[in-house]
């Protein structure tokens, strides 16, 4: 179970993720894995936080929504895979960055605990009479919380929902495949 303490310092690092810069013009958004470690060795009480953000990217061949993304990055992850899977999301992640990945989640190093999942991307926000751009980040605990924060050009700070105990019917798209994500990894949250 997650500590309030902990939970304000996830989303302390899930609004850093926001204020990152814009993605990359061949990019879907930013995939990141959240995890927590011990500060010193011997001292398990006493835990820091870290955020490693992956872009995302596109086959500007055919059109790929972030949701499939990350079912098949998902499914890349998936311990029970072999290595030849890794060619079918080579559009998604980078080679070097799958590797990366990988590694912060099936074999992490000793104290490191998996926290969260998250995916930062730009959306589009309709109105009546405009299209506003938006900066959405969406994140899902070892715990099981939903995070959603989101902010215009035009406001200094996201508007940030955390919900404890999220409603099935009110779910952002990127749910399934985050939820698929923490499956994936092959070791339970502590």
């Amino acid at each position: 179970m997650l500590s309030l303490d902990t939970v304000h310092a996830l989303v302390d690092h899930l609004m850093q993720l926001d204020t990152g810069q814009l993605s990359p013009p061949r990019a879907l958004g930013t995939i990141a894995v959240v995890h927590d470690y011990p500060l010193r060795h011997g001292t398990p009480d006493r835990r820091g936080m870290r955020l490693l953000p992956l872009p995302l990217l596109t086959d500007l061949r055919r059109h790929q929504t972030l949701p499939a993304a990350l079912h098949a990055l998902a499914g890349a992850l998936a311990p029970t895979l072999a290595e030849p899977a890794a060619a079918l999301i080579e559009p998604i992640l980078d080679p070097f960055d799958l590797a990366v990945l990988r590694r912060q989640v099936q074999q992490p190093d000793p104290g490191l605990r998996l926290l969260a999942w998250a995916v930062c991307y730009d959306d589009l926000l309709t109105d009546t009479d405009t299209l506003t751009r938006v900066r959405r980040v969406e994140a899902l605990d070892a715990d099981g919380r939903v995070y959603q924060l989101s902010r215009t050009a035009r406001e200094s700070h996201p508007v940030v929902l955390v919900d404890e105990q999220p409603d099935p019917a009110d779910l952002p798209a990127t749910y399934p495949g985050l939820a698929q994500l923490a499956a994936a990894a092959s070791y339970p949250p502590t």
